[in-house]
């Protein structure tokens, strides 16, 4: 199924598009590093396994998972601990996840090659990618790793017996390795099982022998959530958050989340940072990332009769973030193309159609523009010189790097970060000759 004009990309010309965007990240790989407090804490786990102290964080563990500090630790191992194999690193993976998302537009969403092409051109163009590719973080790393793995389950879901045992089995790895990346990856197992079934088909087959033992499943199940109950409670991503549960309450806590997710949302349907929009148009940008909540909702419902292993992730996904009481739009990032696919679909739901095209063109355009204005400010960064300092992020590690990459000292030392500058000296190729290694603290 196609929502857009066959005029409005010409195969030619979404060819030239992908090939001159590509290059685009791949010219980040110059970048001096970007430092961001999350990749701060993942460096410094990698720098301690290289040393041989195990991937510990000021000599402590860490909540994180050790997946990406470990990718970190084999580039440096091979010669490569440097800031623009990180960027590599991360455009590899970025693009293995764009590939694989394309199949799973069309197999999954049934969506035609053109809307599936102009979605993985979105995802390039998002604002998103565009500024995480750049950061020392597990997000485009993960997403590489994840979508293959709900392109196998597709692929798992459609054969029977031996070959499907076969896919599953080679996915395995694959899974852990997700999970190792980012914790939240734990929803590919139940997308996994629901592959293992068969999908939609293999329900079908099962439900009625759920109907006829249904105590003895509502059993197993109390026991399962009784089991599992202890462990979410323990694990230490419930203990960091449960503090800020508690001094909100309920009430504030639902609040707080909404207005969250609607800024996040809306952020990434305007293509825009929730930091560059003024305040008085705050409001304007939740709206729109309410909209956008409600056609995606709308989208994924319409599906509900076609319910895959990317549905079953998506909804396992989806129902972490929308309860996390922080807002940071990278925490999407895994499922963006997704949630472009069912954004659309539910556009397509409650718009008429003699307005939906037009809508689309227009927002189309709209989007791509912004997305070219980012690349365009991130790849002026990447090249910037000198200037890089004084332009990058919000200041807090100005003064690192201008100590660290042109040994200009500030008048206050307390300026410079001393996890940063040590970082910079071991990781930036800039940095490296610009004074001793620093000690970790």
């Amino acid at each position: 199924m196609s929502f857009f004009p066959s005029l409005v990309l010409q195969t030619r010309v979404r060819f030239v598009a992908f090939v001159t965007i590509s290059f685009i990240y791949l010219a980040q790989c110059f970048s001096t590093l970007r430092l961001v407090n999350d990749g701060v804490g993942y460096l410094l786990q990698a720098s301690s396994a290289v040393d041989g102290h195990g991937f510990l964080l000021h000599g402590a563990h860490t909540m994180r998972p050790p997946g990406y500090p470990a990718l970190i630790f084999g580039l440096s191992k091979i010669g490569l601990g440097t800031s623009w194999a990180i960027v590599g690193l991360n455009c590899i993976f970025l693009g293995v996840g764009i590939w694989a998302a394309y199949f799973v537009l069309r197999h999954s969403f049934e969506f035609s090659d053109i809307t599936a092409q102009l979605i993985s051109l979105g995802t390039l163009l998002s604002l998103v990618m565009i500024r995480n590719v750049t950061y020392p973080l597990s997000d485009i790393c993960f997403f590489g790793a994840s979508v293959p793995c709900l392109l196998g389950m597709l692929r798992a879901e459609r054969e029977t017996g031996v070959r499907r045992l076969v896919i599953l089995a080679l996915l395995a790895p694959l899974i852990v390795l997700c999970i190792e990346l980012r914790t939240i990856g734990l929803f590919l197992v139940p997308a996994f099982f629901w592959a293992a079934l068969g999908g939609m088909e293999g329900w079908r087959k099962v439900y009625p022998v759920i109907q006829r033992y249904w105590l003895a499943v509502a059993l197993v199940g109390m026991i399962a959530i009784a089991a599992a109950v202890p462990l979410l409670v323990h694990s230490q991503y419930f203990q960091f958050n449960l503090p800020m549960f508690r001094h909100r309450g309920i009430y504030r806590s639902i609040a707080f989340n909404i207005e969250y997710q609607t800024g996040d949302w809306g952020e990434m349907a305007l293509n825009v940072p929730i930091s560059r929009i003024p305040a008085a148009f705050g409001i304007v940008l939740r709206m729109c990332g309410g909209m956008a909540i409600l056609l995606a909702t709308v989208g994924f419902w319409l599906r509900r009769h076609n319910f895959d292993s990317v549905a079953v992730y998506v909804l396992g996904f989806s129902a972490v973030i929308f309860a996390y009481p922080w807002q940071d739009s990278r925490l999407w990032l895994p499922i963006l193309p997704f949630l472009m696919g069912y954004t659309l679909l539910g556009l397509q739901r409650l718009i008429p159609g003699e307005m939906r095209k037009p809508i689309l063109s227009v927002y189309g355009v709209y989007f791509c523009l912004l997305g070219i204005a980012a690349l365009a400010f991130s790849t002026r960064l990447t090249f910037a010189g000198p200037r890089f300092a004084d332009i990058y992020g919000d200041g807090h590690f100005r003064a690192t790097y201008k100590f660290a990459l042109q040994g200009e000292a500030p008048t206050n030392a307390g300026a410079i970060d001393a996890d940063g500058l040590y970082l910079l000296r071991r990781y930036e190729w800039r940095a490296k000759a610009a004074g001793p290694m620093l000690s970790q603290h």
